[in-house]
């Protein structure tokens, strides 16, 4: 019982710290062609560290959600069709998050084009967020 309402806690602040990078991503990257070479750097590593939370968020996600899908669920059988839609968002996020953080890592390196790609990428990510947030909620309620 303890066991899986910890992992759900853990799947839960997960969520919450790599949710905050696809709503804090985006305002950096907005912020950056309008502020000074110092604030730029500043910003630059204040993304990177985020998208370090990021990767611990998305690691713990990966392994407690499977968890508990087994432990609580029983496995797949019984899967909705909303929790197959909240894996092909996560699919989509993750992409989105992989092109941003590329993007992103060349932007730091002066490309002003991937700086446009990155927060496309933010876009997107932001809204498969969501919608991972909106099928999970209807796929276990």
């Amino acid at each position: 019982m303890y066991t899986i309402s910890f992992l759900l806690w853990i799947h839960i602040v997960a969520f919450v710290a790599g949710g905050s990078n696809t709503v804090v991503m985006p305002i950096i990257g907005a912020m950056l062609p309008k502020v000074d070479e110092e604030t730029r750097a500043t910003l630059f590593r204040i993304g990177f560290h985020m998208a370090t939370v990021g990767k611990v968020a998305a690691a713990a996600l990966l392994i407690s959600g499977p968890c508990l899908l087994w432990l609580k669920y029983g496995g797949l059988q019984g899967a909705t069709p909303w929790f197959w839609a909240k894996m092909v968002l996560i699919a989509v996020m993750f992409a989105a998050i992989a092109f941003e953080e590329t993007s992103f890592r060349k932007s730091a390196a002066g490309d002003q084009t991937a700086a446009r790609n990155s927060k496309l990428g933010g876009i997107v990510a932001t809204l498969a967020f969501l919608g991972v947030l909106l099928a999970a909620v209807l796929a276990f309620k």
